[in-house]
């Protein structure tokens, strides 16, 4: 029972940085892996299409990939590390 609300707990938010200083927060609490990186995902949609607002399209067909990659890897990092805290 202590290990699920530890979890719990951990899972309650994970802040997706995009480029810079966007962040959204993602309620991954009770989530499959599946679901939580479907989440994950399109919060790293939502901060890059924010942190890119400002952009050319030309820029944005370029570099949003990358932002999209590169916050759905940081965030999938720290919930795989939450998730090893927890489990513990």
């Amino acid at each position: 029972m202590f290990r699920k609300l530890v979890l719990a707990a951990a899972f309650a938010a994970i802040a997706i940085p995009a480029a810079a200083e966007t962040t959204v927060t993602v309620k991954v609490a009770g989530l499959d892996a599946k679901a939580a990186h479907a989440v994950i995902l399109q919060a790293a949609q939502a901060a890059c299409r924010e942190e890119l607002a400002g952009q050319s399209s030309l820029v944005q067909f370029y570099t949003r990939p990358d932002c999209i990659n590169s916050a759905v890897a940081k965030a999938e990092t720290t919930y795989s590390n939450m998730r090893g805290l927890a489990s513990r």
